[in-house]
């Protein structure tokens, strides 16, 4: 890994200036929002830490940070899902990241629908909660034929 990024001295430089000075949270991790390029349609949500954010912006590609495999996660490595990233940016207070991207296969979601929001909550005036109501009806491919066997990143 040669990024390396700059120490955070100041409000102006980390909110007026030209370095890249991300912060962390106490985990080392960083939120990372994704969206398709063309459609701005939002995919996912994931985090990364140092080495993630290093590694996507050596390859042009996303990696994220797996919380529940505690490893770096090459977005489509495995499925064939790559994430190009056409454009890379960081909020005002560099505390979260946005990623513009191509994917490649139209998907971005392990369980098979091409954003990770695939449902919508029901906002009922009462307060009740509602049944959650899929916003996609068709899965763009079969994650049992894509992953086989490999262990859901799901956790309970």
């Amino acid at each position: 890994m040669s990024q390396e990024f700059a120490e955070r001295r100041t409000v102006e430089q980390v909110e007026e200036g030209t370095e890249l000075a991300p912060k962390f949270d106490a985990h080392g991790l960083i939120p990372a929002v994704t969206t398709d390029y063309d459609s701005g349609e939002l995919l996912m949500h994931a985090f990364m830490n140092a080495a993630a954010l290093t590694r996507t912006i050596e390859t042009g590609e996303a990696h994220y940070y797996s919380r529940s495999r505690q490893a770096i996660w090459h977005k489509g490595a495995t499925s064939g899902l790559v994430q190009t990233v056409r454009e890379l940016l960081i909020d005002d207070d560099q505390d979260c990241v946005w990623l513009r991207v191509d994917v490649a296969g139209g998907a971005s979601c392990h369980v098979g629908y091409r954003s990770c929001f695939y449902r919508k909550i029901a906002m009922g005036e009462d307060g009740v909660s509602e049944p959650l109501e899929f916003t996609e009806s068709e899965k763009v491919f079969d994650p049992d034929a894509v992953y086989g066997d490999a262990p859901n990143p799901t956790k309970l």
